[in-house]
């Protein structure tokens, strides 16, 4: 079953930061490419119509209570850079609000929020590796992903304390997920507006 979610490396072999912006400033049109430690991870390039309404609805959730406080909302191909410049990422979703995150054009590196919407190729990285890579950022408070198929969303917080709480799965839409230290809520019903439920689907 991992199997068949992990989506194969480009390669087995070490390739260097270098290496890895030559790649994307090569890429052909709709190839999008994350680098981790060395290894290049292809990003799907197709979606499902459900993975993208529901990164439409999680952008306009956020940009309803970011832009207001002068934060930036940015969903796909906006690269965030961090572990000490080891890995980029293409995070579905991520909020900002950051002044270097605002002067730079080309990475952002302070996100206090991010979403990830599941697909078959990311599912065990957006669960396992991208969910330990992600708490390390500083600034981050929240880390959500949401499965497109059923009413799923897994939530990863920071405490009031700094430290991560336990990881919460919420199933029903008319739960809301409440950030404590954003003050934001997020209702379930919002992030699945105009989604198609496969009622036969089970979460990871």
């Amino acid at each position: 079953m991992e199997d068949a979610l992990l989506k194969p490396q480009i390669t087995r072999r070490y390739f260097t930061v270098e290496e890895y912006e030559e790649l994307v400033r090569n890429a052909g049109e709709g190839e999008r490419y994350e680098y981790c430690d060395g290894i290049i991870y292809p990003v799907d390039e197709y979606t499902t119509d459900s993975h993208n309404q529901i990164v439409q609805n999680a952008a306009d959730v956020l940009k309803a209570y970011f832009y207001p406080r002068d934060c930036r909302v940015f969903t796909e191909n906006v690269r965030l850079l961090f572990n000490d410049e080891k890995e980029y990422r293409l995070p579905d979703v991520m909020a900002t609000c950051s002044d270097r995150d605002k002067q730079s054009r080309n990475e952002k590196r302070d996100p206090v929020i991010l979403v990830e919407i599941l697909s078959p190729s990311t599912a065990m990285q957006d669960l396992a590796g991208k969910a330990d890579s992600y708490r390390k950022i500083g600034s981050l408070q929240a880390y959500l992903v949401i499965n497109p198929a059923e009413v799923w969303v897994r939530v990863y917080e920071r405490g009031p304390d700094g430290e991560w709480l336990a990881d919460k799965a919420f199933t029903s839409l008319t739960e809301i997920i409440r950030i404590s230290k954003l003050q934001l809520d997020v209702p379930l019903q919002d992030l699945y507006r105009f989604v198609e439920l496969d009622q036969t689907n089970r979460h990871p």
